[in-house]
């Protein structure tokens, strides 16, 4: 009898570990796999993800304390899907908006310039603390579009309201275009935001087009074309208030 018991004791003890192994692990507990949000995305969108170039991220987009998916999925240079990802109660995701953005990236606050990373000792500002525009949590996506001798990429600010994508403006950063006939065109575009009225922000946006030696892709003479649009914020979106060309052009 004494020799079953301790037989017992041995067998339970080296069993433990397996079973302790063995054990589910929370999903609470783990991060989504790239295979998983591929085949939520693909069970609701309307564009499915078709090849490997895929990625993702989880960030906090608005007010809740979950956090959502984000995702792009690049089908060849100048097409692409842009999708959004909410997380439900059984903590698998559904899919909330999808774009045809074809991103080169997912680098969503480039927008913000005023996120200061300095030493609190020179800028009082907390970098940890997130800067909202217009009590909006704005991101930034850039889509990168073209086709037969045509090159564009658009930037497009967006934010989340009660579960759906906001487009708040977009605007052009780069655009080169082949004319037939051997001419080659250039417009490069920049913006900035200015909070001064934390209400009503103004976004400034510059494009300059100029032409470009189709063979070396060197700048021609002649005087570049400069125009400025501003824009006010109104019900939520960037609303043009006037085009003009900047002074001295």
């Amino acid at each position: 009898m004494r020799n079953s018991r301790l037989l017992l004791t041995l067998t339970l003890g080296l069993a433990i570990p397996y079973l302790v192994h063995a054990a589910p692990v929370s999903l609470a507990s783990k991060n989504p796999t790239k295979a998983q949000v591929i085949d939520w995305i693909n069970k609701q969108a309307k564009d499915p993800v078709v090849t490997d170039y895929f990625d993702f991220q989880l960030l906090n987009l608005d007010d809740d304390p979950e956090l959502e998916i984000v995702a792009k999925h690049n089908s060849s240079v100048h097409i692409g899907n842009f999708y959004i990802l909410d997380q439900k109660p059984d903590r698998t995701y559904a899919l909330i908006a999808e774009e045809d953005w074809n991103p080169s990236r997912l680098q969503l606050d480039h927008w913000d310039y005023t996120c200061e990373v300095n030493h609190s000792e020179i800028d009082n500002n907390d970098d940890a603390e997130l800067r909202l525009l217009a009590d909006k949590r704005v991101f930034e996506t850039v889509h990168h579009t073209g086709g037969t001798g045509i090159c564009v990429y658009e930037s497009n600010l967006w934010y989340l309201d009660k579960g759906r994508l906001v487009k708040a403006w977009e605007g052009l950063l780069r655009q080169t275009v082949s004319v037939p006939g051997g001419q080659l065109f250039q417009t490069v575009g920049s913006y900035q935001i200015l909070h001064d009225d934390s209400e009503k922000p103004l976004l400034y946006h510059w494009q300059t087009q100029q032409e470009l030696n189709p063979d070396t892709g060197e700048l021609l003479p002649g005087k570049p074309e400069t125009t400025l649009q501003i824009y006010h914020w109104e019900n939520g979106v960037f609303v043009p208030m006037n085009v003009e060309k900047p002074s001295g052009q």
